[in-house]
C-alpha cells in the first residue's frame, strides 16, 4: 500500500517544485529578474503585476506552457509507474 502514496508523492512534488516563487522571492526579494533567479510562476506574475506588467497575453502563454510541462511529467509518471502501482 506504500506505492500508491509514492506515486502521489512524486506528482505534487514535481508541481510543487515548478511553483517555487515564494522561495525564490523570499531569497532573493521582489525583484528577481536582477538576480537571475525568476521561475516560470515568477514570469507570469511579472507579466500581470510586475514592473513590466501589462502583457496577460505572455503570461497566459507561459501558463499554458507550465500546464503542459506538468502534465507532461504526469502522463510519463504515469506510464512508468503504471507496472510498480499496486492498488489490492
Amino acid at each position: 500500500m506504500i506505492s500508491p502514496m509514492i506515486f502521489y508523492l512524486v506528482i505534487t512534488g514535481f508541481i510543487g517544485a515548478f511553483k517555487a516563487y515564494s522561495d525564490a522571492v523570499a531569497l532573493f526579494g521582489t525583484n528577481l529578474n536582477t538576480a537571475e533567479m525568476n521561475t516560470i510562476v515568477g514570469y507570469v506574475y511579472d507579466m500581470l503585476y510586475g514592473d513590466s506588467g501589462g502583457y496577460p497575453s505572455f503570461a497566459s502563454a507561459a501558463a499554458i506552457i507550465l500546464f503542459v510541462i506538468v502534465l507532461t511529467i504526469t502522463c510519463i509518471n504515469l506510464l512508468v509507474s503504471k507496472k510498480h502501482v499496486h492498488y489490492s
